[in-house]
């Protein structure tokens, strides 16, 4: 009974691990080329501790299996219901493993991000989406 469950359990980590590459493979948007080529870090130092802890999270989630760090760090999202969906579409892609908590935690570190590190984006947008009434 074991033998065929770790045949089983194989056959699906293989499966996984070539989705995530073909899912890494197919061309990219030369917008989204352009946020992976920017910075891959964010110095958090003057964060608070849970935001601190947050950047963790994130960083470790958000990096690895799909794309790099810096296309998150460096995208155009600033506001609350941009970072929603993507976090939202983020786990439910398949092999990102975000728990329903991881993602909240991602969820609240990059809203806390946008409105510190790039304020400038995050008060034109909101201009914006109170001005066309959303």
């Amino acid at each position: 009974m074991r033998k065929p469950i770790l045949i089983l359990a194989a056959a699906i980590a293989a499966f996984a691990t070539t989705a995530i590459v073909v899912a890494q493979d197919e061309p990219i948007d030369p917008r989204i080329a352009a946020y992976d080529k920017g910075p891959s870090k964010i110095d958090v130092s003057k964060y608070t501790p849970e935001m601190q802890k947050a950047y963790k999270q994130f960083s470790a989630k958000c990096g690895v299996k799909c794309h790099n760090l810096a296309r998150a760090i460096n995208c155009d999202f600033a506001l609350d219901d941009e970072w929603e969906r993507y976090v939202k579409r983020m786990m439910r892609k398949a092999g990102s493993f975000i728990s329903p908590d991881e993602g909240k935690q991602i969820y609240e570190f990059v809203v806390y991000d946008s409105k510190i590190r790039k304020k400038a984006l995050y008060d034109q947008k909101l201009k914006e989406a109170q001005v066309a009434g959303k």
